[in-house]
């Protein structure tokens, strides 16, 4: 995988959740004639393209294939980072995977996944 790419309706709202809740940088963007973003995500990026205008509708994209999921050290502090920001999650887990889980949505409805394997 190189990057995802998430449509979303409020360009700052997305950088302020993937930036200053998550914590993720943002990357240098080419200059493109649409608004947005590209982040990192370790050696990969997560591009996020407002949506203005006409087009695709954005929000009450909720569902279990529609997703990121993101690998954590310590799941534990991921959700003590999203109850700071008053971020709401569900947690889940696997136990024959060796894992638990924690689902948040951004901004636009996209579900961020936190996984951390024991």
């Amino acid at each position: 995988m190189h990057h995802v790419s998430f449509a979303v309706a409020d360009l700052a709202a997305s950088k302020r959740f993937f930036c200053e809740v998550l914590g993720l940088p943002e990357d240098d963007r080419p200059d493109f004639d649409f608004p947005g973003a590209w982040l990192a995500v370790g050696d990969r990026q997560i591009h996020l393209i407002e949506q203005t205008g006409a087009g695709r509708e954005t929000r009450g994209r909720i569902s279990r294939s529609d997703h990121l999921a993101m690998e954590v050290a310590d799941l534990d502090v991921a959700k003590a980072r999203l109850n700071d920001c008053g971020i709401e999650f569900v947690e889940g887990g696997n136990e024959r995977l060796g894992m638990s889980q924690a689902f948040c949505s951004d901004p636009d409805g996209h579900t961020i996944e936190f996984v951390q394997y024991h």
